[in-house]
């Protein structure tokens, strides 16, 4: 057991460790909104600190109505002093992680749960914090977690208003301060026992290797159909004399053993590679580099891999040569087999480029304090010289510290964590791994995050749901949920590269396939981001927030590749499903009022998960033409408001919905360009009833006027959820006086009896 005597204070500068110095006091009530100036008379409804005024000690007092009595704050630096001083300073920076930290758009598990990107918006603006002054206050309530607040002034020029909750004397009102909570652990206590049990368990490097040996069984859980490889080149480490150095080797053309232990690096290439592969450079690479030549994230990387005892280590930007496009786009098709049968996969998560290395600032980062404080503090239980250690509650998740780090913003990582099986996560603070279990580990704690989802909710990063099925059986999560949160989460990350969007998902695909046997080599089985066995399903999605369709520059070297309008890769940003019918038993009622899948194809480069050239859908079922009421004044949350008239092949009106949200996939400055009463197409994708009244799933279409001599082709435009009373009344409705429901030129062909057309969607 550590003793607590014997861990270290943390280095802090002169203001933070002021704060935990002197007399505080309590309040024996919050200053409410009539404040008394220092020197005024008593008021009986509003008294004064039992202890006098305040402003005698330098402090200002926190003002909190509904809560515990405040303590005294105590002045602090202001936002730009305080990142200088985070340089030397372990309390300083801790607060400077929560300026820059990125947090969820809404609720975290509402974010996840709708698939929304994995990191959200930045809490303090630039503006904000420019100039920001500080001061930092205790906050306790009895039996519970103390809580160390810094509290932020964000606008200078603010001036209290006496009708609102202010503090006049420090310029306190509604909006004008923001604060950073930190919490503040009683090392001898009990429930903290696990924030120092983690010292006595050996180097991180030990707990890591033990991890490791642990769970060497993983390659059990793979599928029996990925076939065991090593990766075309390897980078052969030696820590022999003169210098420590990295070798570039064929994997597939030496001696090793196709078991052999790699470790294979998931790192952020920021705005410049300061060394990659090159043809002109394999010769050079063959021969060694030095690791002191290699940049910092790169080196830690070799160095940690040692230490690890792995000789061989995997890193992109060395191993596939950069300037040759064969080679880039044979290397794309094979990393399934690269993160999957790794030794380990080093994410280097917080930093933004090679040059940063794996941690930033030196780790594992705690901050330790014995404070001398007495008076309040020792009123509600916090002893002078007691050991404390100071968190900040947000990075005590996994899902915020790791989930919005810089690593995880980027699209080709995703594949590179949802593939490797253990994955020890580098982030700006202290160290975590985790493998396919719900238990995820940490540097500065013994206790297991346990990451799990119950029936029907795949969050990132639940790798369990991903490789065991037979797990998804037990809670009765559809194989379909799997892949649409999968696609959902990915969609939202950045590449530079427009045509690698399906190629950085492509291992994640191949993967998925194999765990859940659908026929990954058969050709036309996988069409740009959707399988062909679950169709219709894959097709039932709808655009989020800031989401818009990615439109090619003509001339680019990307216009030469085309996703499919009908596949969610064709937007940037969130999509939602609307695939809830895969709850259903039968494949029969699942499916039932979705259209037909009559054909789909794509035109790939270099297998089935590379570069789309072009593709089609087939489908047959019912398709109207409407005419949508321009409103543009009326929109909400992305969708224009509008009515539509279902029309008949003659053009008359059949049908008539009004104040319908229309969802258009290119939104952005694209109403003033419509004309009013603008015709497109309505394809119901999916009913509830098919002869009662109930919900609808719609696509909207429009011809696809540039493809020459072909009938019935379009192109998705937007979705749509509607009411109405079944696809066989509408059809009864259009078909009235012989009229049908498409004219001639809108359809492939069209079943007499039905009146449901055959359509292809590009």
């Amino acid at each position: 057991m550590v003793e607590l005597d014997s861990i270290p204070s943390s280095t802090l500068c002169d203001v933070c460790a002021g704060i935990f110095k002197g007399n505080w006091r309590p309040q024996l009530s919050g200053w409410k909104r009539e404040i008394k100036t220092p020197g005024a008379p008593p008021d009986p409804l509003h008294p004064e600190p039992a202890f006098g005024t305040a402003y005698d000690h330098g402090m200002e007092p926190y003002i909190n109505r509904n809560a515990a009595p405040p303590t005294l704050s105590y002045p602090h630096h202001s936002v730009e002093d305080l990142r200088k001083s985070g340089a030397s300073c372990a309390l300083c920076k801790t607060v400077v992680l929560a300026f820059d930290a990125l947090h969820p758009r809404d609720n975290s598990r509402i974010d996840y749960m709708e698939g929304r990107k994995p990191y959200g918006v930045a809490a303090w603006s630039g503006e904000e914090v420019a100039k920001a002054k500080g001061y930092v206050f205790i906050y306790t309530e009895k039996d519970k977690t103390s809580r160390l607040v810094f509290r932020y002034h964000v606008y200078e020029d603010w001036a209290a208003n006496r009708n609102m909750d202010v503090n006049p004397k420090v310029g306190e009102r509604e909006g004008n301060v923001k604060d950073v909570t930190l919490d503040m652990h009683n090392l001898s206590n009990t429930e903290n026992k696990h924030y120092i049990d983690w010292m006595d368990l050996g180097s991180t490097l030990e707990r890591v290797t033990k991890f490791l040996d642990e769970t060497s069984d993983f390659a059990n859980i793979l599928p029996k159909s990925l076939v065991r490889e090593l990766p075309t080149r390897l980078l052969h480490l030696t820590n022999d004399s003169p210098e420590p150095m990295a070798r570039l080797i064929d994997g597939a053309n030496t001696s090793l053993d196709v078991n052999t232990p790699y470790i294979a690096l998931s790192h952020s290439w920021g705005n410049s590679m300061p060394i990659q592969l090159i043809a002109s450079r394999l010769s050079e690479f063959t021969n060694g580099i030095a690791f002191k030549d290699l940049p910092a994230t790169f080196r830690e990387s070799a160095e940690l891999a040692l230490e690890l005892g792995v000789k061989y280590l995997w890193i992109d930007s060395l191993c596939i040569i950069q300037d040759s496009p064969s080679d880039w786009l044979h290397e794309a098709q094979h990393m399934a087999s690269v993160y999957a049968f790794s030794h380990l996969t080093i994410a280097a998560s917080a930093s933004k480029n090679p040059t940063t290395g794996l941690s930033p600032s030196p780790r594992p980062r705690t901050v330790i304090v014995r404070p001398s404080w007495t008076g309040f503090i020792q009123e509600w239980g916090l002893q002078p010289g007691q050991t404390l250690r100071i968190t900040n509650p947000w990075y005590e998740e996994f899902k915020n510290t790791i989930v919005s780090a810089p690593l995880n913003r980027r699209g080709w990582t995703y594949q590179e964590y949802a593939l490797a099986p253990r994955v020890l996560h580098c982030t700006d603070g202290e160290w975590w791994w985790n493998g396919i279990t719900d238990g995820i580990n940490r540097e500065t704690s013994t206790e297991q995050i346990m990451w799990y989802s119950g029936p029907g909710s795949i969050i990132w990063p639940d790798k369990v749901s991903f490789f065991n099925k037979e797990r998804r059986r037990l809670t009765h999560t559809p194989d379909i949920y799997v892949w649409d949160y999968l696609t959902s989460q990915y969609n939202q990350r950045a590449l530079t590269k427009r045509k690698d969007k399906l190629v950085a998902f492509g291992a994640v695909a191949q993967l998925y396939g194999q765990v859940n046997n659908l026929p990954v080599d058969k050709p036309g089985e996988y069409v740009a981001g959707a399988w062909r066995s679950y169709l219709p399903f894959g097709l039932h999605w709808s655009i989020g927030e800031n989401a818009e369709r990615h439109v090619s520059t003509p001339g680019s070297e990307d216009a030469a590749y085309v996703i499919p309008s009908w596949s969610w890769a064709s937007i940037d940003g969130l999509v939602r499903y609307h695939d809830g019918k895969s709850l259903k038993e039968t494949r029969e009622e699942q499916v039932k009022g979705m259209p037909r899948l009559v054909d789909a194809s794509v035109v790939t480069e270099g297998g089935p998960f590379g570069p789309v050239k072009s593709g089609y859908i087939i489908l047959h079922g019912p398709i109207f033409r409407v005419r949508v009421a321009k409103k543009p004044n009326d929109h909400k949350q992305h969708a224009f408001y509008r009515d539509f008239k279902v029309l008949r092949s003659d053009g008359s009106e059949a049908w008539e919905h009004r104040g319908q949200a229309f969802s258009l996939d290119s939104w952005k400055g694209k109403l003033d360009e419509w004309v009013d009463d603008r015709e497109m197409y309505f394809m119901i994708a999916d009913c509830e009833e098919e002869d009662k009244y109930g919900s609808g799933f719609a696509i909207l279409l429009e011809r696809a006027k540039d493809v020459a001599n072909e009938k019935g082709v379009y192109r998705r435009i937007g979705s749509t959820l509607f009411y109405f009373d079944g696809v066989q009344k509408l059809m009864n409705a259009v078909r009235e006086n012989g009229a049908e429901a498409l004219r001639d030129g809108e359809y492939i062909d069209v079943d007499p009896k039905t009146g449901f057309c055959t359509y292809k969607i590009i």
